[in-house]
């Protein structure tokens, strides 16, 4: 960005100190005249909606990228913390090592899809204190780290004592989600925005940067090389935010995101026998109880209406539920 700004500058400041030299006579009498070059003011003129048009279709097409890999995170981050809810009211009070081992996969699931597309570090630094050295080990063994996750996730919950019904919803309904946002992943990892389009829209913007210092000199005079580099810092800016976002996951926080997964996964867990405690205990409380089937008493109000001035007051009867004392 800053090379092609500086070039533009370069340009403008050229063209000034040319027409400096013009009007001061140290050319010779046949040198052209930029103020006089209508040609290039034509071009400009003409081809700016063009350039409009293709930044916005650039940017556009990069956000869209941006924001479906955005959503996909977001999916499997409400994912994770309904298939651990699930997991932990569905399953047996008994099975608590296997409510556990339901937790460790989810956050390692994440992980690793995490390290699928931001490959910044190896599985045993990420998951070395998630997961045994056997395990760890597992996911080392395979080509593909988060199949394999997904595939364990599905084998915890079917070795659980739930009845069928149950692990068909928990596997259908949440762990299918998985194999989506990962294929959805994958697809964005490895489909960018066809390489023409973008070496298109760079080389036409260049071209069109080069050019502003001989459309604009007329109105502009020594202050040509100044507005040209802001215009290209800003347009040149809007083409960097559209490289970046073309490739969503160098940007998107994916580690805030596992952390997140982690730490709902964690709660989940540790509150799930103090929940069903405090569900125990209130439910078969008798005061509770009382209060719930205690039918409210009802008292009747009159009201007088002001309309039957002259013919008689009218009156309005309301009947108002209050609870009883």
């Amino acid at each position: 960005m800053l090379p092609s700004i500086l070039w533009c500058g370069g340009i403008g400041l050229a063209v000034t100190l040319y027409m400096a030299a013009h009007d001061a006579g140290m050319l010779p009498a046949n040198a052209p005249s930029i103020e006089e070059s209508n040609s290039t003011v034509e071009f400009v003129r003409t081809t700016t909606p063009v350039l409009s048009l293709l930044l916005v279709f650039r940017t556009n097409a990069s956000y869209g990228r941006w924001d479906e890999a955005r959503k996909m995170w977001g999916l499997l981050l409400n994912r994770s913390r309904d298939l651990m809810r699930m997991g932990c009211t569905m399953m047996p009070d008994h099975e608590v090592e296997r409510k556990k081992a339901l937790g460790r996969w989810i956050i390692a699931s994440s992980r690793s899809l995490k390290l699928h597309l931001q490959p910044e570090a190896t599985l045993r630094d990420e998951l070395g204190a998630l997961l045994s050295e056997q395990e760890i080990a597992e996911l080392e063994g395979v080509g593909h780290s988060p199949t394999k996750a997904i595939q364990i996730i599905s084998e915890v919950i079917a070795g659980s004592s739930m009845d069928s019904i149950t692990k068909v919803t928990l596997i259908h309904d949440n762990v299918t989600v998985f194999h989506d946002v990962l294929g959805g992943c994958e697809r964005l990892l490895r489909a960018p925005i066809p390489v023409s389009y973008t070496r298109h829209t760079a080389r036409f913007m260049f071209t069109w940067l080069s050019l502003l210092p001989f459309a604009i000199y007329h109105g502009c005079h020594e202050w040509t090389a100044l507005v040209t580099m802001g215009i290209a810092a800003v347009l040149c800016g809007i083409e960097e935010i559209g490289v970046q976002c073309e490739e969503p996951f160098g940007i998107l926080p994916l580690s805030v995101i596992c952390g997140s997964v982690e730490r709902d996964v964690n709660q989940t867990l540790n509150e799930d026998i103090k929940v069903k405690a405090m569900l125990s205990a209130t439910i078969n409380d008798p005061i509770l109880r009382r209060r719930v089937l205690q039918r409210p008493r009802r008292r009747h109000v009159r009201f007088h209406s002001l309309e039957g001035v002259g013919r008689g007051p009218a009156a309005l009867d309301l009947t108002i539920s209050g609870g009883s004392r």
